[in-house]
């Protein structure tokens, strides 16, 4: 394999996370949690509701991804170069993320309720390269601005929940995460492949996080289990492509706006794959290694499609998608 990444290592995360789902689904399936045979509640409608669109755009930015991944020779190689896994993750998450939206839809529809189409807005057109399909996409990943401080977060021991900061471990303004012309070299597909390699993460843990944060407000059992169990195999592709970091050497693109430190061999804390105890519920508690943040505030409906455009993933998207993205967000937090 490719960089230093692991494949025993990379198998205890996906074995460790897939217990924690377990855990999960049988809390969920036995009531032990919080949930019960309630009636679905607004509340819980709103949540999957905004669960759907989140998924969809998930899918459609992970569906770019897997196309050039695969199908782009340059940009392959410029992932492999990273860890030579990336390309079928990629695959292998689009194809999740899309069971997830596909199923949250069905089971609106099969209590009765609305699901959610955001297929009218798929009008971004990705760049004319090779690999990539000439169809309108709902996000834009050719002028991405993206928050690297998970990276800090998870190796700290404060909690933004708490009120804690985190420093960049790059910078990332404005860059191009997929090829955007034939004739680019080695050295820029190398740099954008940098760019993917942190995106990656990014969205997974900000699904996580999103997950994570509805749990105490479902109050329906089988809506329990679908959150909880979608919740946990987000934390999997987290720590699947947080992993995959560890194979990112230096990169400067002398403008200041793409600086990538190594974290090859150890670097940078590379090494330090699990999460680190950290501070939660209540100070007066001890230290607890656990998704964050995971607080509305942080971590809500709102908070997520705020931080997703900002990064500019929707850059050329039509005020009508803004506004019905912000009212499905505003729902599910509750404030609707």
């Amino acid at each position: 394999m490719t960089g230093n990444s692991s494949t025993d290592r990379r198998q205890f995360l996906g074995q460790g996370a897939a217990a924690g789902a377990a855990l999960g689904v049988a809390l969920a399936a036995d009531g032990t949690a919080h949930a019960n045979d309630a009636a679905v509640t607004p509340r819980d409608v709103a949540i999957l509701r905004f669960l759907s669109a989140a998924e969809q755009i998930e899918t459609d930015l992970w569906q770019q991804y897997t196309e050039v991944a695969l199908g782009n020779p340059g940009f392959r190689d410029a992932l492999e170069a990273i860890d030579d896994d990336l390309g079928q993750y990629s695959a292998d998450t689009t194809e999740d993320e899309r069971s997830h939206g596909r199923f949250i839809n069905a089971f609106l529809v099969s209590i009765g309720k609305q699901p959610v189409d955001l297929g009218r807005f798929a009008t971004i057109m990705p760049p004319p390269v090779t690999g990539m399909r000439q169809v309108g996409r709902l996000t834009n990943l050719t002028d991405l601005t993206i928050d690297t401080s998970y990276y800090r977060r998870y190796r700290g021991v404060r909690n933004p929940d708490f009120g804690a900061a985190f420093g960049q471990i790059a910078t990332i303004i404005g860059q191009a995460a997929i090829p955007t012309s034939n004739s680019l070299n080695a050295r820029a597909l190398g740099g954008i492949a940098r760019v993917a390699a942190f995106h990656f993460p990014s969205i997974e843990q900000g699904g996580t996080s999103l997950y994570d944060q509805f749990v105490p407000f479902v109050t329906n059992r089988d809506m329990l289990r679908i959150v909880s169990s979608i919740y946990a195999t987000e934390a999997i592709h987290y720590a699947i492509f947080r992993d995959a970091l560890g194979g990112v050497t230096a990169f400067n693109s002398g403008d200041g706006k793409l600086v990538v430190p190594n974290l090859t061999d150890g670097d940078n804390e590379s090494g330090r794959v699990m999460p680190r105890p950290c501070e939660f519920l209540r100070a007066d508690l001890p230290p607890c290694a656990i998704i964050r943040p995971s607080s509305q505030a942080k971590a809500g409906a709102m908070a997520a499609a705020t931080a997703l455009t900002n990064s500019n993933l929707f850059k050329g998207q039509s005020p009508a998608f803004f506004a019905a993205v912000t009212a499905l967000a505003r729902a599910a937090d509750g404030d609707a």
